[in-house]
């Protein structure tokens, strides 16, 4: 089966990253960044702008490339589940007020993120822009509705 893959937004104002509360599972009820699946055709930046649109009407322009990461997501007892590739974009804040829309129960702006929040997304919303997108590889357990990093590696990136 090939990776599922999904497109995430970091929206940084002054002090601040937008988080969203998770309405529907998986990890309901967890604090994340906006983000979900990117549609056939649909380029990465395009998906993370429509899933923030959805999920907290807010619009949002402008944006970077800020990491690809592979995750492995993997159950208690070690047992492969299925792989993912998160294509994570930055944008900055354009100002308004968040709503919890689609699959959203609460939306906040905060430098740090509310908990309980998503241990992936907590590391993805603290990387700085550098020269090309971060390149991470991480494995992941799932463990309920939570997620626990079992590793987290940068590669060197050839895109400069």
């Amino acid at each position: 089966m090939p990776p599922l893959q999904i497109a995430l937004a970091v929206i940084r104002g002054t002090g601040s990253v937008i988080w969203i509360e998770r309405g529907t599972p998986p990890s309901l009820g967890r604090w994340a960044l906006p983000g979900g699946r990117i549609e056939p055709g649909e380029d990465p930046l395009e998906a993370a702008q429509r899933e923030v649109l959805e999920e907290t009407e807010l619009v949002v322009t402008d944006g970077l490339p800020l990491a690809v990461l592979t995750e492995r997501f993997e159950t208690a007892d070690g047992t492969y589940l299925y792989d993912v590739i998160v294509h994570v974009a930055l944008f900055a804040d354009p100002g308004g007020e968040p709503v919890a829309a689609d699959g959203v129960t609460a939306t906040r702006r905060s430098l740090e993120p509310p908990a309980p929040t998503l241990a992936p997304d907590r590391r993805l919303a603290t990387l700085a822009p550098g020269d090309g997108p971060h390149l991470l590889i991480a494995r992941i357990r799932v463990v309920g509705d939570d997620l626990a990093i079992l590793s987290w590696d940068e590669q060197p990136s050839s895109m400069g």
